[in-house]
């Protein structure tokens, strides 16, 4: 059975990936550290890190997360992603009606 094709990401996604992109080479420059410099502390290829600053989403998640971890920025994202961060569940749960509580069966009820 042949793999199923693999569709582009949503135009929101790919905006996202050129600007976290954009903000990676951003961060690198104003640190005065080179492409290849920033490349080998990561362990990637020149070619690769400038695949991911310019937003290109066949760079893997691992690339990305080991460019913020090498620029020292990967913490803010972390904690952004905390469950306690995340305010849209905060709202869906705060809206959402209590389970209703069943009262326990009494066996003596039974006889």
């Amino acid at each position: 059975m042949p793999a199923p094709a693999k569709l582009p990401p949503p135009f929101e996604a790919r905006d996202a990936l050129v600007e976290i992109g954009a903000g990676i080479r951003t961060a690198r420059l104003r640190r005065r550290q080179t492409a290849r410099d920033l490349a080998g502390r990561m362990g990637v290829s020149l070619r690769t890190l400038l695949k991911l600053e310019r937003g290109d989403p066949g760079v893997a998640i691992g690339t990305f997360a080991t460019a913020l971890w090498a620029l020292q920025m990967l913490a803010p994202v972390q904690d952004a992603l905390r469950p306690e961060a995340d305010r849209i569940a905060a709202a869906l749960e705060a809206n959402r009606a209590p389970r209703r509580a069943r009262r326990r069966r009494d066996p003596i009820d039974d006889l």
